[in-house]
């Protein structure tokens, strides 16, 4: 769209039509893919993802759909619900709510939507596919920036939300295992598809809902002279097409609002009922917004500061420690020498290690 508009401006202008230089195409993409995904830097990946499609199989609740439906259903079988955040609410989410936290707007979709279904069904983890973009940067001398094709990657995600945080602990745990995941979730479909060395005969998860968020069409479309089409272009997939999810949840921000589609398989949910989830999706994300923007200061989380493997506990018991007198910006870990000081402290704190003392006089003016 971007080079569309831009061709479109020059053209008016009378000017010479001129794109930026082009990028590896898809074939030679999928062909690196093919070597990398058994290179020596996937292992400890391979092993990441083996441990999250586990859990996500065995931890994820059955949901508690209204009517019997068997295991196959099309694109034909599925309803869709829209709501709407006000131009006010999707600039508070856009623009102020991420201060809080340091988050991206995903961080709050997920936590809104990971309350939404904790509360439909009873359980405190639920299991789901999180798409992305699918143009991660894991190879240094391929670039896909600016190619024409459908990267779109898909990977199991457990959504967590204890019962015993509050809307601060659900955002920052949220935050932080969406952090943890290695290059934005594409080593999943590597693993699951293209590695000669995964395991064999395994049980991959298979979560029955999905979400995406698209991001803001407006941003690409804002400076141009194009804008959506009111008229229709038809259905996106064929009415036999096969799904794979019972709800697919979405987002997208056009004209300045932000809108949450839940499409589903109305054979398992009434349309009540998936109305009534998305009413609710609709609120937690309005209490979400409500909470940062109301919060006068930041706070971090352990994946804002350079100090590694440090939790989230640990991380607020330090926060409590030195206010209100003063703010905390970072952490870092010990170089040697500090490591040596304090290791002698430790041992012994009257040793005289590390410390040197000189004595001298001046004399003159």
């Amino acid at each position: 769209l971007e080079d569309l508009s831009n061709a479109y401006e020059k053209a008016v202008r009378g000017e010479a039509i001129q794109l930026p230089t082009k990028t590896d195409s898809f074939r030679v993409w999928s062909e690196r893919l093919s070597t990398y995904a058994d290179s020596p830097e996937r292992e400890s990946e391979h092993v990441y993802w083996e441990q999250v499609n586990e859990l996500a199989a065995s931890e994820s609740p059955q949901l508690p759909v209204s009517q019997e439906h068997s295991d196959r259903f099309m694109q034909q079988d599925m309803g869709i619900v829209n709501v709407r955040l006000t131009k006010e609410e999707t600039d508070q989410l856009l623009k102020q709510a991420h201060r809080a936290y340091n988050t991206e707007v995903n961080d709050l979709l997920l936590t809104a939507l990971g309350k939404t279904l904790s509360a439909w069904t009873g359980s405190e983890k639920v299991a789901i596919l999180l798409e992305g973009h699918g143009r991660e940067e894991i190879m240094k001398d391929i670039d896909i920036s600016r190619t024409i094709g459908w990267f779109t990657s898909q990977y199991p995600v457990l959504l967590r939300i204890n019962r015993e945080d509050d809307i601060s602990g659900h955002i920052k745990r949220m935050k932080e295992m969406l952090r943890s995941i290695p290059h934005k979730g594409i080593g999943y479909g590597i693993w699951r598809y293209l590695s000669q060395n995964g395991p064999s005969g395994a049980t991959y998860a298979d979560p029955q809902i999905s979400f995406n968020y698209l991001g803001e069409f407006d941003q690409t479309l804002q400076h141009s002279g194009m804008h959506f089409s009111p008229y229709s272009s038809g259905a996106n997939t064929h009415e036999l097409t096969q799904m794979s999810c019972v709800m697919d949840v979405g987002g997208l921000v056009t004209d300045g609002m932000l809108e949450l589609s839940i499409q589903y398989n109305n054979k398992a949910l009434q349309q009540n009922a998936a109305e009534q989830l998305a009413e609710q999706f609709k609120q937690n994300v309005l209490d979400v917004i409500q909470h940062c923007a109301s919060q006068e200061h930041s706070e971090l989380t352990p994946s804002d500061v350079l100090l590694p493997g440090l939790s989230l506990e640990a991380l607020d018991r330090m926060v409590e420690q030195i206010q209100p007198d003063e703010e905390l910006e970072n952490m870092y870990p010990m170089t040697p020498m500090q490591k040596g000081m304090l290791f002698h402290n430790m041992l012994d704190s009257r040793s005289s290690a590390y410390v040197e003392q000189s004595t001298f006089e001046l004399k003159g003016t």
